[in-house]
Protein backbone atom coordinates (compact mmCIF):
# COMPACT_ATOMS: atom_id res chain seq x y z
CA UNK A 1 0.00 0.00 0.00
CA UNK A 2 2.88 2.35 0.81
CA UNK A 3 4.35 1.78 -2.67
CA UNK A 4 0.97 2.54 -4.22
CA UNK A 5 0.71 5.89 -2.43
CA UNK A 6 4.35 6.71 -3.29
CA UNK A 7 3.64 6.01 -6.96
CA UNK A 8 0.61 8.32 -6.90
CA UNK A 9 2.54 11.13 -5.23
CA UNK A 10 5.43 10.71 -7.69
CA UNK A 11 3.02 10.82 -10.64
CA UNK A 12 1.42 14.01 -9.36
CA UNK A 13 4.77 15.68 -8.83
CA UNK A 14 5.93 14.67 -12.31
CA UNK A 15 2.71 15.96 -13.89
CA UNK A 16 3.14 19.28 -12.10
CA UNK A 17 6.75 19.51 -13.21
CA UNK A 18 5.93 18.77 -16.85
CA UNK A 19 3.18 21.38 -16.99
CA UNK A 20 5.21 24.12 -15.28
CA UNK A 21 5.64 27.26 -17.31
CA UNK A 22 9.08 28.46 -18.25
CA UNK A 23 9.89 32.12 -17.94
CA UNK A 24 10.80 33.91 -21.11
CA UNK A 25 12.52 37.25 -20.74
CA UNK A 26 13.03 37.86 -24.46
CA UNK A 27 10.87 40.50 -26.13
CA UNK A 28 11.54 38.65 -29.41
CA UNK A 29 9.45 35.75 -28.10
CA UNK A 30 6.43 37.87 -29.09
CA UNK A 31 7.21 36.87 -32.70
CA UNK A 32 5.32 33.63 -32.07
CA UNK A 33 2.07 35.56 -31.64
CA UNK A 34 -0.28 35.84 -34.61
CA UNK A 35 -2.47 38.81 -35.46
CA UNK A 36 -5.93 38.25 -33.99
CA UNK A 37 -4.72 35.84 -31.30
CA UNK A 38 -6.28 36.33 -27.86
CA UNK A 39 -3.70 37.65 -25.39
CA UNK A 40 -3.40 39.29 -22.01
CA UNK A 41 -0.97 42.12 -21.31
CA UNK A 42 -0.21 43.06 -17.70
CA UNK A 43 1.45 46.42 -17.20
CA UNK A 44 3.84 47.47 -14.44
CA UNK A 45 0.88 48.79 -12.40
CA UNK A 46 -0.60 45.25 -12.54
CA UNK A 47 -3.45 46.42 -14.77
CA UNK A 48 -4.58 43.57 -17.02
CA UNK A 49 -5.69 44.12 -20.61
CA UNK A 50 -7.33 41.21 -22.42
CA UNK A 51 -7.81 41.51 -26.14
CA UNK A 52 -6.47 40.46 -29.51
CA UNK A 53 -2.89 40.87 -30.63
CA UNK A 54 -2.32 43.42 -33.38
CA UNK A 55 1.45 43.98 -33.56
CA UNK A 56 4.64 44.71 -31.67
CA UNK A 57 7.86 46.61 -32.26
CA UNK A 58 11.01 47.18 -30.26
CA UNK A 59 9.21 50.01 -28.46
CA UNK A 60 5.65 48.76 -27.82
CA UNK A 61 2.90 46.16 -28.25
CA UNK A 62 -0.54 46.88 -29.76
CA UNK A 63 -3.68 45.14 -28.57
CA UNK A 64 -7.31 45.53 -29.64
CA UNK A 65 -9.49 45.81 -26.54
CA UNK A 66 -13.16 45.86 -27.56
CA UNK A 67 -13.16 48.43 -30.40
CA UNK A 68 -10.07 50.36 -29.27
CA UNK A 69 -6.45 49.87 -30.24
CA UNK A 70 -4.29 50.12 -27.13
CA UNK A 71 -0.54 50.63 -27.38
CA UNK A 72 1.56 49.76 -24.35
CA UNK A 73 5.18 50.86 -24.27
CA UNK A 74 7.67 48.05 -23.76
CA UNK A 75 9.01 49.67 -20.58
CA UNK A 76 5.50 49.45 -19.08
CA UNK A 77 4.89 45.78 -19.99
CA UNK A 78 5.31 43.32 -17.13
CA UNK A 79 3.92 40.22 -18.83
CA UNK A 80 2.38 39.07 -22.11
CA UNK A 81 0.42 35.81 -22.16
CA UNK A 82 -1.53 33.98 -24.83
CA UNK A 83 -4.67 31.94 -24.38
CA UNK A 84 -3.70 28.30 -23.99
CA UNK A 85 -5.26 25.66 -26.16
CA UNK A 86 -7.71 23.52 -24.27
CA UNK A 87 -6.08 20.84 -22.17
CA UNK A 88 -9.40 19.30 -21.28
CA UNK A 89 -8.34 15.79 -22.34
CA UNK A 90 -5.19 15.94 -20.24
CA UNK A 91 -7.13 17.34 -17.28
CA UNK A 92 -9.75 14.61 -17.60
CA UNK A 93 -7.06 11.90 -17.73
CA UNK A 94 -5.36 13.33 -14.64
CA UNK A 95 -8.76 13.51 -12.93
CA UNK A 96 -9.43 9.89 -13.82
CA UNK A 97 -6.12 8.78 -12.30
CA UNK A 98 -6.35 10.96 -9.21
CA UNK A 99 -10.04 10.23 -8.59
CA UNK A 100 -9.56 6.50 -9.16
CA UNK A 101 -6.57 6.47 -6.83
CA UNK A 102 -8.53 8.36 -4.18
CA UNK A 103 -11.32 5.81 -4.55
CA UNK A 104 -8.82 2.96 -4.18
CA UNK A 105 -7.38 4.52 -1.04
CA UNK A 106 -10.89 5.00 0.37
CA UNK A 107 -11.67 1.39 -0.47
CA UNK A 108 -8.56 0.23 1.35
CA UNK A 109 -9.48 2.09 4.52
CA UNK A 110 -13.20 1.24 4.51
CA UNK A 111 -14.01 -0.97 7.49
CA UNK A 112 -15.83 -4.24 7.10
CA UNK A 113 -15.39 -7.60 5.49
CA UNK A 114 -17.71 -6.90 2.59
CA UNK A 115 -19.88 -9.98 3.15
CA UNK A 116 -23.34 -8.50 2.55
CA UNK A 117 -24.51 -7.64 -0.95
CA UNK A 118 -24.90 -3.97 0.02
CA UNK A 119 -21.30 -3.77 1.23
CA UNK A 120 -20.05 -5.53 -1.90
CA UNK A 121 -22.01 -3.08 -4.09
CA UNK A 122 -20.63 -0.07 -2.21
CA UNK A 123 -17.06 -1.41 -2.43
CA UNK A 124 -17.48 -2.10 -6.16
CA UNK A 125 -18.70 1.46 -6.78
CA UNK A 126 -16.09 3.43 -4.80
CA UNK A 127 -13.28 3.46 -7.40
CA UNK A 128 -15.51 4.17 -10.43
CA UNK A 129 -17.29 6.95 -8.54
CA UNK A 130 -13.95 8.51 -7.58
CA UNK A 131 -12.75 8.25 -11.18
CA UNK A 132 -16.00 9.79 -12.46
CA UNK A 133 -15.76 12.71 -10.08
CA UNK A 134 -12.13 13.22 -11.12
CA UNK A 135 -13.07 13.25 -14.81
CA UNK A 136 -15.85 15.77 -14.17
CA UNK A 137 -13.53 18.08 -12.24
CA UNK A 138 -10.86 17.79 -14.95
CA UNK A 139 -13.37 18.65 -17.67
CA UNK A 140 -14.62 21.67 -15.73
CA UNK A 141 -11.20 23.29 -15.28
CA UNK A 142 -10.94 26.48 -17.31
CA UNK A 143 -8.32 27.26 -19.89
CA UNK A 144 -5.60 29.57 -18.75
CA UNK A 145 -2.94 31.83 -20.18
CA UNK A 146 0.62 30.79 -21.06
CA UNK A 147 3.33 33.38 -20.43
CA UNK A 148 5.12 34.40 -23.62
CA UNK A 149 7.11 37.33 -22.24
CA UNK A 150 7.94 38.43 -18.71
CA UNK A 151 9.96 41.56 -18.02
CA UNK A 152 13.11 41.17 -16.00
CA UNK A 153 12.36 42.55 -12.57
CA UNK A 154 14.79 43.27 -9.80
CA UNK A 155 14.68 41.12 -6.69
CA UNK A 156 13.26 42.96 -3.71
Amino acid sequence: MCRFISAIVSSLLLAGHLSAQTRNNSWDSLKQLQVGQKIEVVDMNLRSLKGTFLSFSEEAISVRVRQDEVVIERANVLRVSDREHSKRGRNMALGLVIGGAAGAVALAVLPGEGTSQAEIAVRAAVVPIGAGVGIAVGAALPRGYRTIYRAKTEAR
